[in-house]
């Protein structure tokens, strides 16, 4: 596989890892690729070899591709502990270890060159009053194992992403995946989980994301463009490039046809909201009061935000 990646790649190189200590090792010091680690991208692949290929020689989607099959390694991050190693292992190899709590991945991106993967995690510690396992990616991205025990509750990160932000002067972003019961094909799950939720993170605003939530943006995501501009065409009419129109809409829909609460939020009187809703109404012949018309709507105003 690599002779055939050197093929494709011409600046890849390789390093070979005789061990997991050899692995921790380099995780603890760039000596050993100073000259490259800022200008590569390095990946792991499942024979346990670090593999590096010139940024200058990779596009967004190159990477994309490479982390279905190999897995991003950073070679300056801390070393793992005891259960992040567990847990890594669990990830990356074959295991008949039953589990023995629920839980689940969630993904999350920090704003880049604002703060160190280990103050991060300090901070995570201390929040959560217990050493949380995260598997990084790179200095800023990674995922955080939460395990739900029979006597504690699951992390609302919606009401704690305001306190990290604030405490740390950073943005964040969280996906959240779905609770889980097996180990069972977990490698593809954490690869598809990390996949979808840097997809979701280009198109939605929202700091705190639901696997449930973005799975409009994923059925988007995998049509083809001439697609995506037949949806928004058809659906929208001529108020696809009527940014006032589709704002309000949206917010009518996010606000599940509350017309009170969404003129509330768009600063307007009531009258004047229900008179662009009858108007949109109107001139595109959608009943935006049914469920199925008004999904439509909301699947066309995400559509928009797909770039290709």
């Amino acid at each position: 596989m690599i002779n055939q990646l050197k093929q494709i790649y011409p600046t890849l190189i390789v390093y070979n890892q005789k061990n997991q200590n050899a692995l921790n090792k380099l995780a603890e010091s760039t000596k050993l690729v100073s000259d490259y680690t800022e200008d590569y991208t390095w990946f792991l692949t499942d024979d346990e070899k670090i593999i590096g290929i010139s940024k200058s020689d990779l596009t967004k989607k190159d990477i994309q591709l490479l982390s279905t099959f190999l897995h991003p390694f950073h070679t300056t991050l801390s070393k793992k502990t005891p259960e992040e190693q567990q847990w890594y292992e669990r990830i990356h190899k074959a295991t008949n270890e039953s589990a023995k709590n629920p839980f689940r991945f969630v993904f999350f991106a920090l704003q880049k060159h604002s703060i160190q993967p280990e103050a991060f995690k300090n901070a995570l510690d201390e929040l959560f009053n217990k050493v949380i396992p995260i598997i990084w990616l790179n200095k800023t991205e990674g995922i955080i194992v939460e395990e739900i025990l029979l006597t504690e509750e699951k992390v609302n990160y919606e009401q704690i992403i305001d306190i990290l932000m604030a405490d740390l002067s950073v943005k964040i972003k969280f996906f959240i995946g779905n609770i889980l019961e097996s180990y069972n094909n977990l490698q593809n799950y954490y690869s598809s989980l990390i996949n979808s939720g840097k997809m979701v993170f280009r198109y939605s605003d929202k700091m705190v994301i639901h696997y449930i939530e973005s799975i409009p943006y994923l059925l988007l995501h995998n049509l083809e463009e001439k697609e995506i501009n037949l949806l928004v065409s058809s659906v929208l009419k001529h108020f696809h490039d009527d940014e006032e129109m589709i704002k309000t809409v949206q917010m009518y829909l996010k606000n599940n046809l509350n017309v009170s609460e969404t003129a509330k939020q768009l600063y307007m009187h009531r009258n004047s909201l229900q008179y662009r809703i009858d108007k949109f109404t109107n001139e595109t012949d959608i009943q935006i009061q049914h469920f199925d018309q008004a999904l439509a709507v909301q699947l066309a105003i995400l559509a928009k935000k797909i770039d290709f």
